[in-house]
């Protein structure tokens, strides 16, 4: 639910921060699932304007991001504490949900790591593998809703 009903309720205005539904929508893409997000409409028909707050946020970001969510499945690695990945083709992508500090070690085994970038801009994201993984150095912690790391997998 986007507040905390299944149906409209004055009394109910508890919504979810649209931060928290950007994650929500990343971790169900990460986990193979889809996002079913509830709104309900008030006594004449219209939606709450908190409700369409919230939708006009999560579109801008999709906008900027949809490529990570749309068209992808369940990256290689299962949810951890700190986020999921996604993945189509040739490309995962590292949605960083919740993490402390400036490296993220993701447990991607059996590829080769080519390049890694930050999805927002491009920009380069230094990293190290080995058998177990690849070890991402962000360079600065993690900040907003969810933080993108494109991985470019192969030969």
């Amino acid at each position: 639910t986007m507040n905390g009903m299944w149906g409209y309720k004055i009394t109910d205005q508890n919504y979810k921060s649209a931060q928290t539904l950007v994650r929500y929508l990343a971790g169900a893409a990460g986990r193979g699932a889809n996002l079913l997000l509830n709104i309900g409409p008030q006594p004449d028909g219209a939606l709450p304007a908190a409700a369409l707050e919230r939708l006009d946020s999560m579109g801008r970001w999709l906008r900027a991001n949809g490529e990570t969510i749309y068209g992808t499945q369940a990256g290689p690695v299962s949810p951890r504490s700190w986020g999921v990945t996604t993945r189509r083709g040739d490309k995962i992508y590292v949605h960083i949900l919740d993490w402390p500090d400036e490296e993220l070690f993701v447990p991607v085994r059996d590829e080769r790591i080519r390049r890694a970038v930050r999805f927002a801009d491009k920009r380069a994201v230094a990293f190290s593998q080995d058998k177990a993984g690849v070890t991402l150095r962000l360079g600065e912690k993690p900040a907003g809703a969810d933080c993108l790391v494109e991985l470019t997998v192969g030969q």
